[in-house]
């Protein structure tokens, strides 16, 4: 996706140094000569494509002055929104990496949750087992457990027999 859009800007660019001439906005002069040409280009003779529009002649220096400025302050224009839209093209780089990022940690704590519950499932099915088991022995009899309550017994009785005695 970065690939993709370096290539768009790089396009863009490409696009707008032609259009431009290589600077970034071409003087009146140049434009104005360009216009003739152009007039030439239509099959005009070049006595009537020049007489026809001639704006240096018609206008006067303070208009020319005034379409300058405002010509500079479009191009300000334009190139503070420039500036806009790449911080924003930025911002949605970070985003797409931190995106990428996130659906990476969440697919490992996927699988670890996964893992835990398979283990918690195990875990169960043994502690449910021991149970049994130890049911089972708490039933069955023992020679531990009647060795326990003889000799318990035998204790209780020496005890009471020194008192008594």
């Amino acid at each position: 996706m970065e690939v993709r859009l370096t290539r768009e800007m790089e396009k863009n660019r490409s696009v707008l140094a032609k259009a431009g001439g290589g600077s970034a906005m071409p003087e009146l002069g140049g434009f104005y000569e360009s216009m003739s040409k152009s007039a030439a280009k239509a099959g005009l003779p070049p006595d009537e494509g020049s007489r026809s529009y001639r704006p240096q002649e018609e206008l006067t220096e303070e208009q020319i002055q005034m379409f300058e400025k405002g010509n500079q302050d479009m191009l300000q224009h334009y190139n503070s929104t420039l500036d806009k839209v790449r911080t924003a093209e930025k911002s949605l780089l970070e985003i797409a990496e931190l995106q990428t990022l996130l659906v990476g940690n969440l697919a490992t704590q996927s699988a670890h949750i996964e893992q835990l519950v398979a283990d918690s499932e195990n875990i169960t099915q043994d502690v449910g087992g021991g149970n049994k088991q130890l049911k089972k022995a708490a039933q069955r009899p023992s020679a531990a457990r009647y060795t326990f309550f003889a000799s318990a017994g035998l204790c209780a009785f020496l005890i009471l027999w020194d008192l008594v005695i």
